[in-house]
């Protein structure tokens, strides 16, 4: 007697369905992780630029807060084209009352740069002059940076605009980080 083995196993068509699952579950979970990580990165560079913000920003104001002196001529809005808001600030420290230095803020690129600087003449280099200062020949006096080099305060920044009267100071920022943006725009009152 013959004995008829009776193989069993997948059928093509059953094949197919499997592997069709198969290749319909694993682009779902590429596009599930693809969302999942493009999420991530926005919800990152948002945070990135809110704490770049935060912390330029603070530092500007705080040392806008203690000058005695705004050297920079602002327009009182941001609205008149033929006056358009400075791109740039410069003002008198308050940090150290015992000598006269100043504090510059401005963009180079998409850095927000400080500078911390000084004027002196050259008959007495150690002493440090007002900006606006002559010798007895008329001459303005010489400029030096007190820190060697402007030093990167914030990074991702594509505008900044000041304008203000009566002692307050309005500031506008943009930043913007791939495809993300951060606008902000405060005021800080001076000492005087």
């Amino acid at each position: 007697m013959h004995k008829i083995n009776k193989q069993t196993g997948f059928t093509l068509p059953e094949i197919m369905v499997s592997l069709a699952i198969f290749v319909m579950v694993i682009l779902l979970t590429g596009s599930i992780f693809s969302l999942s990580q493009k999420s991530y990165k926005k919800s990152s560079d948002s945070a990135e630029l809110t704490q770049n913000n935060r912390v330029s920003l603070d530092r500007l104001s705080r040392e806008l807060r203690q000058s005695p002196d705004i050297i920079t001529t602002l327009p009182p809005t941001d609205t008149d084209p033929a006056n358009p808001p400075a791109d740039h600030i410069i003002f008198q420290d308050g940090h150290d009352s015992s000598r006269i230095t100043y504090i510059r803020y401005y963009l180079n690129g998409t850095d927000l740069m400080r500078e911390h600087k000084a004027y002196y003449f050259n008959t007495d280099p150690d002493v440090y002059v007002y900006y606006n200062s002559l010798d007895a020949g008329g001459s303005p006096p010489n400029e030096i940076n007190l820190d060697g080099n402007a030093r990167v305060i914030g990074e991702y920044f594509n505008q900044i605009k000041f304008w203000g009267s009566n002692g307050i100071v309005n500031i506008y920022l943009k930043l913007t980080k791939n495809t993300n943006t951060f606008e902000i725009e405060t005021s800080a009152f001076g000492r005087n």
